[in-house]
């Protein structure tokens, strides 16, 4: 396993002792979920017919439920990562 290797799996192991709800609701809803959020809305402002506060409710409950799934996929893609090179070693 090379350097760089074994310095991302010691970041998640220190990262995976906040748990997975942690993870999920800082990486996922908290990180990814106000980007879009905010990303989604700004395309309204400058390319659609403006913002309403249906919009608003609209990209908010797509930008927390997309950053639920974002944080789970990011979470098991790597602890399945982390699991895979603490096998071997």
């Amino acid at each position: 396993m090379n350097e760089r290797q074994k310095l991302l799996n010691e970041r998640w192991r220190q990262t995976r002792e906040m748990g997975k709800m942690k993870y999920v609701a800082y990486f996922g809803v908290l990180a990814y979920g106000l980007i879009f959020f905010l990303f989604s809305l700004m395309m309204d402002v400058f390319f659609g017919e403006g913002i309403t506060s249906a919009i608003i409710f609209e990209k908010a409950m797509i930008a927390v439920i997309g950053g639920i799934f974002f944080g789970l996929i990011t979470w098991w893609i790597n602890e399945r990562r982390y699991q895979k090179y603490n096998q071997g070693h």
